[in-house]
């Protein structure tokens, strides 16, 4: 039965390892060893601990490709990563969301536009239960336009997630691309990591505050 569960553990990483590299994406070697940044925890329901983490941030801002004097634009490296710890830890499962607060004086119009991309994202599935994290959910959404009015305002974008479950694993993020435009004044940009549980258990860590 332990052999059997072995080998499924293993042809869930294959199949998973087999995605990845048809998606163009780059898998981390084995356990993160990074500086972390931020972690939250939770105790869920079940006594178990979840944990939110955010590790090696960096977030380097770049002249706007567009010329335009109302668009920030930046590139974010690191990693988000969860950890589950207690009873039945390995039979744990949810959602893991990468996104930002984005603040800022004031708006020319009234409007703001976020886009975002990612040319480099990879993902671990290590951790001694064979954890998962769903590719598919991964692809971040197309750029969106909100209505926030004259400011000053704060709003969160969230911009890309995927489903996952086992005891830990992490995202690794390189040159994940992001930009604002509509904005007038100095940018503050905080990245934050959400785990939320599949019976809605809620963990966010925040990172520190970057200005443009």
């Amino acid at each position: 039965m332990r052999e059997t569960k072995r080998l499924r553990s293993r042809g869930v990483r294959i199949f998973a390892m087999a995605s990845a590299v048809a998606s163009g994406l780059v898998f981390g070697n084995g356990a993160a060893a990074a500086a972390i940044d931020s972690s939250t925890t939770i105790v869920d329901r079940g006594d178990r601990t979840i944990e939110a983490i955010q590790a090696d941030t960096r977030i380097d801002f770049v002249p706007p490709l567009d010329g335009n004097p109302l668009t920030r634009e930046w590139f974010h490296h690191g990693e988000a990563a969860f950890k589950i710890s207690g009873p039945r830890a390995e039979d744990w499962s949810g959602h893991i969301t990468i996104g930002y607060q984005v603040g800022y004086p004031a708006t020319l119009n009234g409007k703001i536009r976020f886009e975002y991309s990612t040319p480099g994202l990879g993902l671990d599935l290590g951790g001694s239960d064979g954890g998962l994290l769903k590719l598919d959910g991964l692809i971040p959404r197309a750029g969106i336009q909100l209505e926030v009015g004259f400011g000053p305002g704060i709003q969160t974008i969230e911009c890309a997630g995927g489903d996952i479950s086992g005891t830990d694993g992490f995202i690794r993020m390189s040159g994940f691309h992001g930009t604002v435009t509509g904005v007038l004044g100095q940018t503050n940009i905080r990245p934050f990591v959400m785990i939320v549980s599949s019976s809605g258990d809620t963990v966010i860590t925040y990172g520190k505050l970057w200005t443009i």
